[in-house]
């Protein structure tokens, strides 16, 4: 069969979905990603063919997301209408980072004929090359359009939890306060417009997919409708050379440092950097942080402290005791994947605070905030290299994720539910 798989343009969105990618590929079937043309590069350097959606003089560079943020005053009156708490994580997620990440390749009714470009590219390749399943970012809705429009089975392939179809339950549930309040669903109107361009109905499996192809542990995912398809999330950060000081002894412990690309992409980052640098300083480990020039201050480096701009974490987590990271779920679940004991350092209002909570609660590892001072910080992090519990807490997460199908075995799952949407049964 053919399958288009869309993802918005960050390599933390593309690489979760890259196992399953090859798995179906080696299985005999055709697979083309499309995404903005900036990530054309990265989709190719994994092996396959890229659909690029319009031009970077047609689309807007996903930099720019920060400029279709919901106005402050709608978001408040949002909150209000469907009784949630504006500290609430994973609706302050999914009503700033999640609502304008689609935002930004989704226009609004009225808006420009030029600012079309994406949806429209993307609907004439699935056209031109008739998928028989697209897989959709839940970042970009658009990819249940272009699927109905040319009879195809579609579902979303998640890259992390699943904050759309969190926030579409609650706002079915508040529907009625919403049209009170005199508010849209903005869920809905994520891709209404996108929907009625084309002539597509609006309903929740538009919304939500025919299914979902979800990479989170079963006790990490959210709660949301609609049948899920489990999937184990194997790391991958891209290829590199293995570099020639890795595998050295040392006589010492090694340590992680890693902040994600994510949010070096966004410079929200070199704050937290220097603290965390501090908080090393002088213990008994070798420390190796993938961290480049524009997130270190200016003076010495600790002398326990190698930095390499970037480094993949499946190179260099098998060598470590621990790893200190922002809560990021690639940087999670690579720790996972490797038996690795964590130290989170996230606010517990961010966006990452469900994934340090997780790591905390499962025995895992420890996570303090931002603001935790370099003293304390210093104090829960021997404990985690030192205190055995910590790595037997993560050997047994990792037999956990281990129990998770591989993204091998969902082909099968895959083929089979197409066969039956296609003909039309309900899997």
């Amino acid at each position: 069969m053919r399958v288009l798989i869309v993802v918005w343009p960050l390599p933390a969105h593309l690489y979760p979905a890259l196992p399953p990618a090859w798995a179906l590929q080696g299985a005999g079937h055709e697979v083309r990603i499309a995404s903005h043309p900036d990530l054309a590069g990265v989709i190719t350097a994994a092996g396959f063919d890229a659909v690029a959606l319009g031009s970077p003089q047609t689309v807007p560079s996903p930099s720019a997301v920060g400029d279709f943020l919901l106005p402050e005053e709608h978001r408040a009156r949002l909150t209000e209408a469907l009784a949630l708490s504006a500290d609430d994580p994973v609706w302050g997620t999914f009503s700033t980072y999640t609502y304008a990440s689609s935002r930004i390749f989704h226009p609004e009714e009225g808006a420009p004929e030029e600012r079309w470009a994406g949806v429209d590219a993307l609907v004439s390749a699935a056209r031109e090359w008739r998928p028989d399943l697209v897989l959709w970012d839940p970042n970009w809705p658009s990819g249940a359009v272009a699927a109905r429009a040319v009879g195809a089975a579609h579902a979303r392939i998640l890259w992390g939890h699943d904050f759309v179809g969190w926030a579409a339950e609650r706002t079915s549930r508040g529907r009625a306060a919403l049209r009170s309040a005199g508010l849209a669903d903005p869920v809905t109107e994520l891709v209404r417009p996108s929907a009625e361009r084309y002539g597509v109905p609006v309903d929740e499996e538009l919304l939500l997919g025919q299914f979902t192809v979800d990479p989170m542990l079963p006790d990490m995912q959210l709660r949301a409708p609609g049948r899920r398809v489990p999937v184990r999330r194997i790391p991958y950060g891209g290829p590199d050379v293995v570099p020639p000081w890795l595998y050295e002894p040392s006589g010492r412990p090694r340590l992680a440092v890693s902040l994600g690309t994510t949010q070096r992409a966004y410079r929200n980052d070199r704050a937290l950097v220097a603290d965390l640098l501090e908080v090393v300083s002088g213990l008994d480990v070798d420390v190796v942080a993938t961290v480049d020039a524009s997130q270190l201050a200016d003076g010495p480096l600790p002398e326990n402290v190698r930095t390499v701009s970037y480094l993949p974490l499946g190179l260099l987590l098998p060598t470590c005791a621990a790893i200190v990271h922002h809560g990021g779920i690639g940087t999670l679940m690579a720790a996972v994947a490797h038996g690795v004991p964590q130290f989170v350092v996230a606010d517990a209002t961010a966006a990452y605070a469900g994934n340090a909570r997780y790591v905390h609660d499962y025995g895992a590892g420890l996570t303090v905030g931002p603001r935790t001072s370099t003293t304390e910080m210093r104090k829960s992090l021997v404990r985690v290299l030192t205190e055995p519990a910590f790595q037997d807490a993560a050997e047994e997460l990792r037999r956990d994720w281990l129990a998770v199908p591989s993204p091998g075995d969902i082909v099968p799952v895959l083929e089979g539910l197409v066969s039956s949407l296609r003909q039309g049964r309900r899997p």
